[in-house]
């Protein structure tokens, strides 16, 4: 692993120019969870985001620094399978953060936190990352908390109140533009 403080941030993976800008971050990790994309664009879509013009032409060597860069330079056997930043292990249970839902929540934690603002400051992903997983005491914070309790370990009053909170805090699922058009049909058929 890289040591950010006597290295600083990377520029290239090996060999390869990356765009590092925490924005091209979460394109890429939209990118990845688009269920209006295939897979493969998916893919290609990351890709062309991370590398611009340059993408390796071997894809084993492209997909790792993908993942790499989504880790914010964790060693290959660290890496999230979907390469979306999580707070928690992704395999369980539902998700609890994400870019699109929660972009107000990350602006005013950093805002508030750091003192930076995020529509101005250019800030590496690697940087972003850091300090995303230090942000703590904020509403963002208690948020992913909320999501992330197991409630089958509650009482049952307390089960009550967080089941509650986390239905209105849950990450909302995305509808894809085919399912969206079949609801619109839908509603239409029965008149609402």
């Amino acid at each position: 692993m890289q040591n950010i403080i006597l290295d600083g941030f990377p520029e290239e993976y090996e060999g390869y120019l990356i765009r590092t800008d925490f924005r091209i971050g979460m394109q890429i990790s939209e990118a990845l969870n688009d269920v209006d994309l295939a897979e493969p664009e998916k893919l290609m879509t990351a890709l062309r985001l991370l590398y611009g013009n340059g993408i390796p032409s071997d894809p084993e060597l492209a997909e790792s620094g993908l993942r790499w860069f989504m880790s914010g330079g964790a060693p290959d056997e660290e890496h999230i399978s979907d390469g979306t930043p999580t707070f928690g292990d992704p395999t369980f249970g539902e998700p609890t953060f994400d870019f699109e839902q929660d972009n107000r929540l990350v602006y005013s934690a950093f805002r508030a936190r750091f003192g930076i603002d995020l529509v101005r400051e250019r800030l590496h992903w690697f940087a972003f990352l850091a300090m995303l997983g230090d942000l703590g005491g904020c509403s963002l914070s208690d948020i992913i908390g909320i999501r992330g309790t197991d409630l089958s370990k509650l009482g049952d009053e307390q089960r009550s109140e967080y089941a509650k909170l986390q239905a209105r805090y849950r990450i909302k699922p995305q509808i894809s533009e085919a399912d969206r058009a079949r609801i619109a049909e839908f509603e239409e058929l029965i008149g609402g």
